[in-house]
């Protein structure tokens, strides 16, 4: 876990929801291969024709000094519009055949949750999303969550977290993201003023009531500081 950067009175936490929220690899491959497969029947090419074509527009950005950017980013590069992308999601991703009750996770994020508002921005569609939370036995404890149909811009883009923002009443510099990438989770986060950790899965969103009561006021203590 890496803490990047925390404001005076933070009042909100913004999770992302794969890799963050749960650790399973195999189903964060699923996510992708299922979607690439789907793409190239759109695009009437073999699944391992159309993940060639999503590795060459990685390599292109990578060697144009770009950094990572989502699924629905690329696809959009050829030509699959977001709400396409928010279609085939929905129909592709049942995360209750992954993922289960995490009954430590739950745990952590009601002590976090006495402190702090919670939301999910995820770049999944609400609906997995919902799905996601549920399976995983924590829906209760998030106040907000932000899908790709919400606003349609799939992160790194500004917008999922301004409205998570604006759903939870906070002002941007009193939230802080909680993600596993960089470049789509906090990089942006960064760029609105909002503070920024990340970590490498699950595992280390265990650790945070520690990190948090060890380390960063409550919005009532930062306000009698």
């Amino acid at each position: 876990m890496r803490i990047l950067a925390i404001g005076a009175e933070p009042a909100a936490l913004i999770f992302d929801l794969d890799s963050t929220l749960y650790s399973n690899p195999e189903f964060a491959a699923f996510q992708e291969n299922v979607l690439v497969a789907r793409l190239g029947r759109e695009l009437g090419l073999t699944p391992e024709a159309a993940a060639a074509r999503i590795e060459a527009l990685r390599t292109e950005r990578s060697n144009a000094g770009l950094g990572k950017t989502s699924l629905g980013r690329l696809f959009a590069e050829l030509g699959i519009d977001i709400a396409t992308s928010v279609r085939w999601r929905e129909e592709c991703i049942e995360p209750a055949e992954w993922l289960h009750r995490d009954a430590m996770l739950d745990r952590s994020l009601g002590l976090l949750s006495e402190r702090y508002s919670l939301a999910l921005a995820t770049n999944n569609p609400r609906l997995v999303g919902e799905k996601s939370l549920g399976a995983l036995g924590v829906r209760s404890r998030f106040a907000v969550l932000v899908g790709l149909d919400d606003t349609l811009r799939s992160k790194p883009a500004r917008e999922p977290f301004q409205e998570t923002a604006r759903r939870l009443g906070v002002e941007a510099s009193r939230c802080v993201s909680i993600g596993d990438r960089f470049e789509v989770d906090l990089a942006p986060a960064l760029d609105l003023g909002m503070g920024a950790i990340l970590v490498d899965g699950v595992e280390d969103v265990y650790s945070l009531p520690a990190t948090f009561a060890g380390k960063l006021p409550s919005p009532r203590q930062a306000g009698q500081a």
